[in-house]
Order: C-alpha cells, then sequence, then structure tokens
C-alpha cells in the first residue's frame, strides 16, 4: 500500500504494521519506521510521485543518467 508519511514529508510502501510503528520504504532502498498516526494513504499524485521516483532510481542503476 503506498501512503504518505507527514512527519517525514515522504511518500512510501508499507512493508510491516507492528502495533502504532510502521515500516515504510522507497524503491531507493530507502526504509525508515514511523508512528501509524502520522501515515496516510496517499492521493493519486502521490503515486505518480513514487512511480515517477522508481523510474529514476532505475534509470540511474542502468547508469544511464549521470
Amino acid at each position: 500500500m503506498v501512503v504518505f508519511d507527514r512527519a517525514h514529508d515522504m511518500v512510501g510502501v508499507v512493508d510491516q504494521l507492528g502495533g502504532s510503528i510502521v515500516t515504510l520504504s522507497r524503491p531507493t532502498g530507502f526504509t525508515w519506521q514511523s508512528r501509524s498516526a502520522s501515515v496516510r494513504a496517499s492521493t493519486a499524485c502521490e503515486c505518480r510521485q513514487l512511480q515517477a521516483i522508481a523510474a529514476l532510481h532505475g534509470q540511474r542503476h542502468k547508469g544511464l543518467n549521470p
């Protein structure tokens, strides 16, 4: 599930739920934990943002963008 974390001002994917703590990740491999109270469902625009991050990371990983 794609969510927006207000505490970190970032979009991410829920990896794990553990009581009041949520573990989130981004396509770049960055993971973090946040309180579930600061996480909300993402908007369509925020979902596109996460897809764009994944595409950019893929291009940079392949060496197509410096």
